[in-house]
């Protein structure tokens, strides 16, 4: 069998030396770098490429990421694996975003874990994308190959099997529970328990029972002893959806149990021990809602020890073909035909409430009509007359601007949802922040507009429309101070 050249980047000897007899042991040429300095004589005088690359994301004069782009740009078949401990790894789960195949977790305890990711590594085995969009397909996620959601599914099918928290954010009818299903189907659990539960559709006096568990008379009504989730999740997954509602009192009583795995019944007194992984689900901002005193900041590091964010559907209108078609198959046993027309109106449409409300249109439609092709007149009005506004909106405007009147839209929603009351609400400083956030964006936008024209201000100008005393008024002046 052929040599694998492997590059091993870290600046702790006891880890190079690990992975020297670890590689050499499976046939590898091995090179080793301790530092950043290395790595670019490596990268300036080496002409055979190496299979994989093994590199730590702190180094004392350059960091993991900046070594992944430096090597993909020499060498773009080379696999990179991001060496991290716990504290760094979101900065892992961003280098898999920009192209690493996947991250070892510091210190490497579970050698069978590690010794699978290398050898997967040194066979090239892929899950090709298509046999991933069809293992996702099992558990209700469908999207097209260019779909923004096939780098969310590729990086949440690497997390499956990581011994870590996962936090997925999304608006509603995104399909986070969807997810949360994926993860514990591909993870080492899927043969133990997967436990769904709303911690907004529970008022907050039955959340510590329904969690927890009670004795028998622990309260009027309870005539025998039941088991919580925690109990019932035991091994498996807990996937606690909508966490953001959770009351002050049970967001502490959830921390301890993601800290020690231990709790208590209602009513009783002897402690319980969990194994348990933790999904969590939310539709609201949570940092925002630390901010504001209603989540708690401790408990929202402990549940995002990774987070995957959903696109809603109308950053991701290509998918909404194969969504259509999908559940309409299903759903009758046999291909129902949507025409051009149709589709271009539900693609044009912005569905606020994402992939399930486009699944309740289908649903209602076909209940209506009982058709075999569905045409643009069955279709909702609501859905007709906004979706032919926005494609005639569309057409006099550039995706770039059709994407800012989005986002603005978005910003708009966030803010009011946000606003629970007008009482004690300072408008005064919300539309002074406004403001200044113009200057933000400005100076954001010039800035790299300068990068891109290599600082020629005058070619800037030409290319943005505006004068360069504009451009000396953005960067100096407008939002500063």
């Amino acid at each position: 069998m052929e040599k694998k050249r492997m590059l091993i980047i870290d600046d702790e000897t006891e880890v190079t030396t690990f992975f020297t007899y670890f590689l050499r042991q499976k046939n590898c040429d091995v090179i080793v770098a301790n530092s950043g300095k290395d790595v670019e004589r490596l990268l300036q005088n080496q002409r055979e490429p190496f299979h994989a690359a093994l590199v730590d994301l702190k180094l004392p004069d350059s960091n993991g990421l900046e070594l992944l782009k430096r090597i993909k740009a020499v060498f773009p078949s080379c696999e990179v694996l991001i060496m991290t401990g716990y504290s760094t790894i979101k900065s892992a789960v961003t280098a898999m975003q920009w192209g690493a195949r996947d991250y070892l977790e510091k210190p490497f305890d579970d050698l069978d874990s590690l010794e699978q990711v290398i050898d997967a590594v040194l066979e090239s085995s892929f899950q090709k994308a298509d046999e991933l969009s069809q293992e996702a397909a099992q558990y209700g996620i469908v999207y097209s190959p260019e779909s923004p959601m096939a780098k969310v599914t590729v990086i949440a099918k690497k997390l499956a099997k990581k011994a870590i928290h996962v936090l997925v954010e999304g608006e509603t009818g995104t399909g986070k529970e969807l997810m949360a299903r994926f993860l514990h189907g591909a993870s080492n659990r899927s043969q133990q328990p997967f436990v769904a539960f709303n911690c907004g559709a529970v008022p907050e006096s039955l959340l510590e029972s329904e969690l927890f568990g009670y004795e028998k008379g622990a309260f009027t009504g309870a005539i025998k002893a039941r088991k919580g989730l925690f109990e019932l999740a035991h091994n498996g997954t807990l996937f606690l959806d909508e966490i953001g509602e959770a009351p002050h009192t049970i967001q502490v009583k959830l921390l301890r149990t993601l800290e020690t795995g231990e709790f208590m019944r209602v009513g009783g007194e002897q402690v319980g021990q969990s194994n348990i992984r933790f999904i969590s689900a939310t539709n609201r901002d949570l940092e925002h809602e630390v901010e504001m005193n209603r989540f708690r900041s401790d408990l929202l590091y402990r549940l995002e020890g990774i987070k995957l964010s959903i696109p809603p559907l109308r950053e991701r209108a290509m998918d909404i073909p194969a969504i259509a078609h999908t559940y309409l198959e299903k759903r009758s046993g046999t291909p129902c035909e949507i025409t051009s027309e149709a589709m271009e109106l539900l693609q044009s449409y912005h569905w606020p409430g994402n992939v399930r409300q486009l699944i309740n249109v289908l649903n209602q439609t076909l209940a209506l009509h009982e058709c075999q092709v569905l045409r643009s007149e069955h279709l909702p009005a609501t859905i007709r007359e906004k979706g032919k506004r926005q494609t005639s909106h569309s057409a006099t405007y550039s995706g770039v601007e059709n994407a800012i009147d989005q986002e603005c839209a978005r910003f708009v929603e966030s803010i009011t949802r946000n606003v629970k009351s007008i009482e004690g609400f300072d408008f005064e400083y919300l539309i002074k922040r406004i403001k200044m956030l113009e200057g933000e964006i400005g100076r954001s936008i010039i800035e790299q507009g300068l990068t891109e024209t290599k600082g020629d201000r005058q070619l800037l100008s030409k290319k943005l429309n505006i004068t360069k005393r504009t451009i000396r008024y953005i960067l100096n002046e407008k939002g500063g101070g």
